[in-house]
This record gives structure tokens, C-alpha cells and sequence, in this order.
């Protein structure tokens, strides 16, 4: 009885005591909660925000590059750039080891760390090969950025890629919205449009010279992500993005690929080191095509060198050899030093000046100024340029562009080489005839050659769609220009040098050329350039056709080797344009006509 009586007062007190200590213990964290809702609310929030909110950056969609009519030419595509935190990933990987290398009390235990390594490991092998790696590729970088917080996994990656690799069971990795440069045309338009690098900015042609207007500018918004850097919520737009502006070239898809194909065709023959073919509207002064080779495809630059990215047309100025004659005539008649009926006798086929010498392939005797161009005399055309005053003749050759950048939109234009006459030898002058000692680009040559079809005005040169009419500068006479492109009809006959150059259907006029390449500070005859300058049809000139080959191994003068593309693609160009023939019997008995009247009379 006794025990019982004892036993009963115990058993309440520990009761009691458990009640008191229970209640205590909620009280605690009644307070606890009320501390923390009351005097650490906002401090928890920042905390929550720091781990949660971001400020993100909107990439801006960059413009599209069109072509004349509106056909894209250069467009981007919405993709993902995948990233982590290497630091972060390698901790959770070693943990993973070490848990698995520890003794264990159980087969369980160790099996639950063995299942958990092989799970991430598993993880690890799925993300190499999402990004096209091995997985020990992918761990030797994850050690070389270890000491960074923040490393690129993937660059432009497709969206379906990024959503399977941020589903993968791995810590701290994120996604961010990026755009992708795609060229539709690949390499036709490579040389003009150019491309952007890896950040979306332009590094060549249009897409870098435009730049600014293309790419836009980025934005900026808060979100907010969860542990895995997975997008819950937009809160609010901090800066607005603002999309990059279209641009429209002067390029025609249907010209240019014309342009391309020939030349590509014609280089490959040849066995040529580069060309270039640029094709004018004489009428607005667009760009009409513009093609380089070699090539490129600006979608697959794995293997990219400079050499092949060059947009030789506007960069590479050159001694063009003989396709500057129509200029040295026709800055003499402009002149006055000779008129439409005078001849020049080029006998015996040479002129001496000390050590130099300017030849003729032969004796070709007395010849008018138009058999000079047809038959490309040296001598003639020197002689010509030797009977001009010096500043007379440079402030010509200057008017008309060479020696100045074309300002046609590409920024990285050459402007050539043309010496002040003040540094005039008689020898520079006499060379300077047909084509040596000065250098210019193609672009700079064509946009030249088209006051031979406006009548003296020469109209700005454009790589970007004209939206109205062109002010143009008057440099030559309408009578001279007119008396010049007559001549220049002469080289495309039978008779002349450019025969190869001949349209079907079409009165066509225009110069070859052949210059010797100057290496080392002399003039390398087994090195040439080549090239043909035309303008067609004579009646209403409409389009201008440069064509330029560097080094051919075959074929070696302009009348054989540029002049049958400048027919290919200017028969294009006019069909493109829908030229109407201007070419018919009475026209060639015509020609013939004003031919016989300026022959000399042997």
C-alpha cells in the first residue's frame, strides 16, 4: 500500500514537468515566429530577394539585312546560352565522392551514396553530351574555371537543347535568351553582308559597318528564378528593349547570283588566286551586285581565314592597266590637247624615257584616238596623256573619284593611290596613260566608268537602297562622255580587244585590261591583272560591269579572260531589268559608218 501511495505523486510530477517544458518550447517559437515576423520581415525578404531576384539583361533582336526587293539576307533566330557555377558543381561532385568512399554501418547507407554518385556522374555524361563533348573535356574545364562563379557551358545553343540540360539533376544551372545570326543566302552575299560574332556584334561587311543601327539596344528586367536558375516570375521592366532597325540594300538576289556563279566558274578555270565583279545602275548609282572570290559561307566559319573574307571590290586598290585609257582620252578632248578627229602616230612601237620603255605588242602606226582604245595602244594612250597639262589632267583623274574613297557605305573602303602632279616625272605622266602609277579599287574604277552613260554626271555610289533621286556632279561634257562611249563601242567589235565582251541583241561599249603586278618593287610579268570595264546599252546605258581577276594561270589578257564574264552577267543584268534590245542591222552598219571615218587613212 505504501508503494502505491509514493508512486502516484511522482507520476504527476512528471507530467507536470513535461506540460511546463512543452509549453515553454512553443512559447519559444511563438516568439521566435513573432520576432521574425514583426522585426525581421524585411531583413528575410532582402535575404530571399539576393537568392531569388536577378536583374537580367534582354539581348535586342537584332535588324534583318534585305536585299533590293525585301528578301532577307540576313535574319535572327531565338536561342539559349546555358551557364554555372563551376565552383558549385565541383563541390557537390567531390561531397559525392567522399560520401561514397566513407565507412558505413549498413549496406544501405552505402548503397544510397553509391546510387546518388552514379545518378550525378550519370547527370554529368548527359550534359558532355548535350554540348557535344566528352565528359572528361567538360571536367577539365569545369577545373580550369574552378576558382570563377560564373562559366559558359554552352554558347547558342537550340532552346531544346537548354530546357534538356536544365533538367538535368545538377546544382546552379541557368539560361539566358540569345539571338543567332543566320545568312538564307549563305555564301552569294558573304563578302557585303559580312557577319556577327559569337555576342551578336558585326565584326565584317554591313553587319559591322551598320552595326549600330542593326543591333538595337538591350534592356534590362527583374525576375525572379528558383534554386535550379529556372524563370518564375517576371516582376518588373527596368529598361525597355529596343529592337534593331531593318536595312535594305541596293543588291538584286537575281544580279547578284549571276555575278557570283561567273565568277566562281571563271576563277576555278582559270586557276586564279581572287576575282571581283561589281555591277552598277548608271541611273541611281545602287550597287547592283558585288561578288568576291574566294568564298566563304559566313553560317560554318569553323575554318575561316582573312584571306577569303576580304571584300576585295572595295579593299584591294590596284593598278588596273589599260581600262584607265578612256579616261586619258577623254580628259584630253576635255582638255583640249586633241580633238574627236585627231590621230597619233605610235611609230615604231616604243617610247624610251632613260631606262623605262613603253611598248606596243607592234608597230601600229598612226591610229585615231578610237583604234587607241580598240587596239589598246601604249604608246598612243602615253603619247595622249603626254600632250596634257599635268594639273588639268590630275584634277580630271581626281573628279572622277580615283584617288578619294567611293563613300558608297562600307567603312573600310580604299581610296587608291593617285600622286599630285607636283611629283610628276615626264615618265609618270606617260605611264599614267594606261594605267600605271595609279591604283584604285574596282568599286572606285566601275562608278568611273558610268559618266560615260549619264553624259559627264557623275551620281554618288551606294550600297543601300536609294529612296529618291540622285544629285549628281557634272565632270565632263556631254559631248565628250557621248564622243568617248562611241569609242569605247569600238573595242567590243570584231576588231577590238574586248570581241569576247559582246551581248547578243545589245550595242555594248567598254575597255579590257592587263597589268603587270608590282611584288617587291618590280613588275612581275607572270603575275597579272586582268579585267574588263563595260557599260551597256550604248543607245541608253543602264548598267555598268566591272570584272577583275587576280593572278589567272590561263587566258592571261582582259579580252580573254574578263571580258566573257562582264557578257554572262550583263546579259543577265539587262533580262533582270527588262532592257529592251537596241541592237539591229542598221545599228552595226552604223557603227562600222563612224568607224570607217575616224580610221586613218594608211
Amino acid at each position: 500500500m505504501s508503494r502505491k501511495s509514493t508512486s502516484k505523486p511522482l507520476s504527476r510530477g512528471r507530467r507536470t514537468t513535461l506540460m511546463v517544458l512543452l509549453f515553454a518550447g512553443l512559447g519559444v517559437l511563438l516568439l521566435r515566429a513573432a520576432w521574425i515576423e514583426v522585426f525581421q520581415q524585411s531583413w528575410l525578404k532582402e535575404r530571399a530577394d539576393k537568392r531569388q531576384v536577378r536583374e537580367v539583361i534582354v539581348p535586342p533582336y537584332r535588324g534583318m539585312i534585305l536585299d533590293r526587293s525585301g528578301e532577307p539576307i540576313a535574319v535572327s533566330s531565338p536561342v539559349r546560352s546555358v551557364s554555372c557555377n563551376p565552383r558549385k558543381l565541383l563541390k557537390k561532385r567531390e561531397a559525392l565522392i567522399d560520401a561514397y568512399e566513407r565507412d558505413y554501418a549498413s549496406d544501405i547507407e552505402a548503397r544510397i551514396a553509391e546510387n546518388k554518385l552514379l545518378e550525378f556522374e550519370a547527370s554529368l555524361s548527359a550534359l558532355a553530351n548535350e554540348l557535344g563533348m566528352e565528359k572528361g573535356v567538360l571536367l577539365e574545364k569545369l577545373h580550369k574555371y574552378r576558382s570563377k562563379h560564373f562559366m559558359y557551358l554552352g554558347r547558342q545553343l537550340e532552346p531544346e537543347v537548354a530546357e534538356r540540360i536544365l533538367s538535368l539533376d545538377l546544382p546552379d544551372l541557368s539560361a539566358s535568351q540569345e539571338y543567332r545570326r543566320f545568312y538564307p543566302s549563305s555564301e552569294l552575299f558573304a563578302h557585303v553582308v559580312g557577319f556577327t560574332n559569337i555576342d551578336g556584334k558585326g565584326t565584317e561587311g554591313i553587319e559591322r559597318f551598320m552595326d549600330e543601327t542593326l543591333g538595337g539596344q538591350a534592356g534590362r528586367n527583374r525576375v525572379v528564378r528558383d534554386g535550379r536558375g529556372k524563370l518564375i516570375e517576371n516582376v518588373e521592366q527596368l529598361e525597355l528593349m529596343i529592337p534593331g532597325k531593318d536595312v535594305q540594300l541596293s543588291l538584286d538576289r537575281r544580279i547578284q547570283y549571276a555575278a557570283y556563279k561567273e565568277l566562281k566558274k571563271q576563277v576555278y578555270r582559270l586557276k586564279a588566286q581572287a576575282g571581283a565583279v561589281v555591277v552598277l545602275d548608271i541611273q541611281s548609282g545602287e550597287i547592283l551586285a558585288m561578288a568576291n572570290m574566294p568564298g566563304f559561307n559566313p553560317n560554318n566559319r569553323t575554318a575561316l581565314k582573312a584571306w577569303n573574307v576580304r571584300n576585295r571590290a572595295v579593299t584591294d586598290a590596284l593598278e588596273m592597266g589599260s581600262t584607265i585609257k578612256p579616261f586619258t582620252v577623254a580628259a584630253a578632248l576635255d582638255s583640249g590637247a586633241v580633238s574627236i578627229n585627231s590621230h597619233i602616230d605610235t611609230s615604231p612601237g616604243l617610247i624610251e624615257f632613260g631606262t623605262y620603255t613603253v611598248r606596243d605588242p607592234a608597230d601600229l602606226g598612226t591610229l585615231s584616238l578610237a583604234r587607241i582604245l580598240a587596239r589598246s595602244s601604249n604608246v598612243g594612250a602615253s603619247k595622249i596623256a603626254m600632250k596634257m597639262e599635268r594639273r588639268k589632267y590630275w584634277m580630271f583623274l581626281s573628279r572622277i573619284g580615283l584617288g578619294r574613297v567611293a563613300d558608297s557605305g562600307f567603312s573600310n573602303e580604299s581610296q587608291g593611290h593617285l600622286l599630285h602632279y607636283k611629283k610628276w616625272a615626264d615618265v609618270d605622266q606617260a605611264v599614267l596613260g594606261y594605267g600605271y602609277g595609279v591604283s584604285a579599287t574596282l568599286l572606285q574604277m566601275a562608278h568611273a566608268y558610268t559618266i560615260f552613260g549619264t553624259g559627264g554626271v557623275l551620281y554618288p555610289v551606294s550600297i543601300l537602297k536609294k529612296t529618291g533621286p540622285s544629285v549628281g556632279q557634272r565632270v565632263l561634257s556631254p559631248e565628250v562622255a557621248n564622243a568617248v562611249l562611241q569609242m569605247l563601242e569600238t573595242v567590243v567589235d570584231k576588231r577590238g580587244t574586248g570581241k569576247r565582251a559582246a551581248v547578243d541583241g545589245y550595242r555594248m561599249a567598254g575597255k579590257t585590261g592587263t597589268a603587270y603586278k608590282l611584288v617587291n618593287k618590280k613588275y612581275r610579268k607572270h603575275r597579272r591583272i586582268t579585267s574588263f570595264i563595260g557599260l551597256g546599252p550604248v543607245s541608253n546605258p543602264r548598267v555598268v560591269v566591272a570584272v577583275m581577276l587576280d593572278e589567272p594561270k590561263l587566258d592571261s589578257t582582259g579580252g580573254e579572260s574578263a571580258a566573257p564574264v562582264f557578257a554572262k552577267v550583263m546579259t543577265q543584268a539587262l533580262r533582270v531589268l527588262d532592257v529592251a534590245p537596241d541592237k539591229s542591222q542598221q545599228n552595226v552598219l552604223q557603227v562600222q559608218a563612224s568607224h570607217a571615218l575616224v580610221e586613218p587613212a594608211l
